[in-house]
């Protein structure tokens, strides 16, 4: 198991210990026995300064149809950079209900475990081949935006499911409904809320605008039901008809 990946989780469990005790110190009665997992970890590494905060994972909803995740409810090799500090080969997914990015990994005693990473030390994650980045784009809340680029355009979407009654539905009464984006355009400097195609459009220089809107109509595209890769397509498609932008 790698150092760095070791460290993460004593640090989890620590900061999951100074939580639960409401105290800010942790002195030597209260470390852990020598059966536990920190206690491997820091008699054979050290004890780490980083506390990453971090909460044992736990789906309440099991009786909801479907799942909350985004893409889907698997785990991606992927990284995460905390404080600027890049862990890589790790196994990660995103519950995009709860907001919640969740590590997988098996402890020393082959125990399978799920943790919650504290999103507020989160700068940035991938799952696979999808980059998100910890940011805020509206207002003052930091939010996780999927990051989607070509050329000059870059598109961040704020993925998030909700959960709506079923009908007709005898094992069910409730399900997740399917990942519905919140869409921002970076483009010559500036960022902009996107809701439809006519706000997307208008982000664009006046010649192009035409191009676009019939790349709109020819591939029956909409926003509320586009996903990543109706996007990325999209985008390539602004970004090779874009004049280059004067002081890019």
């Amino acid at each position: 198991m790698p150092r760095t990946f070791l460290k993460i989780l004593l640090s989890l469990f620590i900061s999951v210990t100074l939580a639960s005790s409401g105290s800010a110190q942790l002195s030597a009665g209260d470390l852990p026995g020598e059966d536990s997992l920190s206690w491997y970890i820091r008699m054979k590494y050290g004890l780490d300064q980083e506390l990453y905060n971090g909460i044992q994972y736990q789906n309440r909803n099991l009786l909801y149809k479907g799942d909350p995740c985004f893409p889907d409810d698997h785990f991606y090799e992927g990284s995460v950079t905390l404080k600027g500090i890049t862990y890589h080969d790790l196994q990660l997914k995103y519950d995009c209900y709860s907001q919640h990015l969740i590590l997988a990994y098996t402890d020393f005693k082959k125990q399978y475990n799920e943790l919650i990473i504290n999103s507020i030390l989160v700068d940035s994650f991938s799952l696979g081949d999808y980059r998100f980045k910890n940011t805020a784009l509206s207002g003052p809340r930091v939010l996780f935006y999927q990051v989607l680029e070509s050329g000059p355009v870059t598109c961040f979407v704020h993925w998030k499911r909700e959960i709506q009654s079923t009908h007709n539905d005898l094992r069910y009464l409730y399900e997740y409904t399917g990942p519905g984006g919140a869409y921002y355009i970076g483009y010559g400097g500036r960022i902009y809320p996107v809701n439809s195609r006519r706000t997307f459009t208008s982000i664009f220089p006046q010649p192009l605008q035409p191009q676009i809107r019939k790349y709109f109509r020819r591939h029956r595209f909409r926003f509320r039901d586009a996903g990543p890769v109706e996007i990325q397509s999209l985008l390539n498609f602004v970004s090779s008809h874009s004049e280059p932008i004067p002081g890019t």
